[in-house]
């Protein structure tokens, strides 16, 4: 399996197309948000690289969310990730081909309560301030993206604190829809106020809604972009 930077290198070339729409594919906690931006963004990235857009969301979205409750303190957090004390914090500076970072832990015991980032002279807070909406700060995800270490850093401290971090990473971008098809269609319920009262077995009523879902994205495959949910 590649790396997280490796995944990260090859989505920054098409970056450029539409930042936008990928930072929703990334960091939107909305599945149907970030399926529609893939839809949209097939018309200028290739599926392939649309597939590490997605496994990239599936890292970032296995994060544990602060304040996170680690499985080790402080103190042997810092001896095992070499972490220097500063004020109320715990840092280490990291180098990055895109220049050096520095990573902040604030805390104490072994309860972290938010993790900042540093680069060229900014302040990033890592998690944002609408969790329902968003896995990151919206504006740490162009950080992310710019330094291909950052993401792997972090994720290697997850480790350190003795954490799980266990996300699935997907072939295709079927295989994606097909694991999340389920949240889908419970997101188009909440919207839309419910089931169809004609409707006396919800399976059904699921079963019919991936179909139409597949078949609409069959139908568009041939005009060099997917449409979901169009």
């Amino acid at each position: 399996m590649r790396t997280i930077p490796r995944l990260v290198d090859e989505i920054r070339s098409y970056y450029a197309a539409d930042p936008d729409l990928l930072r929703i594919v990334i960091n939107a906690t909305s599945w149907v948000e970030a399926s529609l931006a893939i839809g949209l963004l097939g018309e200028k990235v290739p599926e392939k690289s649309l597939v590490t857009g997605a496994n990239i969301r599936e890292a970032i979205k296995e994060l544990p969310r602060c304040p996170i409750a680690m499985a080790v303190d402080f103190e042997t957090l810092a001896r095992v990730a070499d972490l220097t004390r500063v004020g109320s914090g715990w840092e280490r500076e990291y180098a990055d081909p895109a220049g050096d970072y520095t990573i902040v832990l604030l805390g104490e015991g072994n309860h972290c309560y938010d993790l900042v980032v540093r680069a060229e002279g900014r302040t990033y807070m890592w998690m944002p301030r609408d969790c329902d909406e968003d896995f990151l700060n919206p504006d740490i995800i162009d950080l992310v993206l710019q330094r291909s270490t950052l993401l792997k850093n972090v994720i290697d401290l997850v480790g350190e604190m003795g954490l799980a971090f266990s996300p699935i990473f997907y072939l295709s971008l079927d295989d994606w829809r097909a694991e999340y098809a389920e949240t889908l269609f419970g997101e188009v319920v909440d919207v839309f106020g419910g089931a169809p009262e004609e409707s006396h077995d919800p399976g059904a009523a699921f079963r019919e809604e991936r179909i139409r879902l597949l078949e609409q994205e069959r139908g568009s495959s041939g005009e060099g972009g997917t449409t979901w949910m169009g």
